[in-house]
């Protein structure tokens, strides 16, 4: 099989992964929508609600992020596992497609499918349960400023709307990066997948703060900050952030891509 793209093919490779991965993408979404129902059934009781402000819903930051983690995490470190199964890679090998089309059919479905999937799938639970407190209880508050206006405060916003979430828009490569990450490791190890990717990632982050911190105590013990002021603003780190971890992402998803093309020679 030539190493080109034919969309045609592409198409076909499509409904065939679908009958496989299919399968794991439907059971990761039934488990995502128990757990996000169930967190909110709890966080939303009527006794929590008796004590409503602005506080009363911080919890769904740390849910978005943890269960947005392993949804992600999950469903791209699943889907060349099968890789390390002798049957079922040989099947896959013989399959009459190239290896751009294979690894593009993996983007497709952790990345394009699967990120979208995951964000409709929260706001449309925070939207639902959100509406029916909304409809049974206050949510609004208010004060006097110094100028002596009322300000109305509403506790209750839906998520999406949230000043939080819009101004975290440096953190927006974070999903790609993990999905770059797990499906490197789903690919790379032969078993125990997400375990070892998992710990291969705390290894080398663990490597990567500490070499940091010492590299910058290096550099900065007993000077005097001289020139302009580019790394002491933050929008500056945020960017050279943003930048490392994109083309991080870029070259794990070549060497997965490599890699895929190694186990298929």
């Amino acid at each position: 099989m030539n190493n080109t793209f034919n969309i045609n093919r592409f198409g076909l490779l499509l409904k065939r992964q679908w009958l496989d991965f299919g399968k794991i993408y439907l059971i990761s979404f039934g488990v995502l929508i128990g757990v996000l129902a169930l967190f909110y059934s709890i966080s939303l009781t009527d006794n929590n609600l008796k004590y409503l402000s602005s506080n009363t819903l911080n919890f769904r930051y740390p849910l978005f992020l943890i269960t947005g983690f392993l949804f992600v995490s999950i469903i791209a470190n699943s889907y060349f596992m099968h890789l390390g199964q002798k049957p079922k890679a040989i099947i896959n090998i013989l399959v009459p497609a190239s290896n751009i089309e294979k690894f593009f059919c993996a983007i497709f479905y952790t990345l394009i499918i699967g990120i979208p999937s995951y964000l409709l799938c929260f706001y449309l639970i925070d939207l639902a349960f959100i509406s029916s407190v909304r409809a049974t209880h206050t949510l609004t508050g208010s004060y006097t400023d110094y100028q002596g206006k009322k300000v109305v405060i509403d506790y209750v916003s839906y998520f999406f709307s949230t000043g939080t979430v819009k101004e975290f828009y440096q953190f927006y490569y974070v999903p790609l990066l993990i999905n770059s990450v797990f499906l490197l490791g789903s690919v790379f190890f032969q078993n125990f997948h997400y375990i070892k990717t998992a710990i291969s990632v705390m290894v080398f982050g663990v490597l990567w703060v500490v070499s940091t911190i010492w590299v910058i105590q290096k550099l900065t013990n007993n000077t005097v900050w001289v020139g302009n002021n580019y790394w002491q603003d933050e929008h500056n780190i945020f960017f050279i952030m943003s930048l490392i971890g994109i083309l991080l992402t870029l070259a794990f998803w070549f060497i997965s891509f490599i890699r895929l093309k190694e186990k298929e020679a």
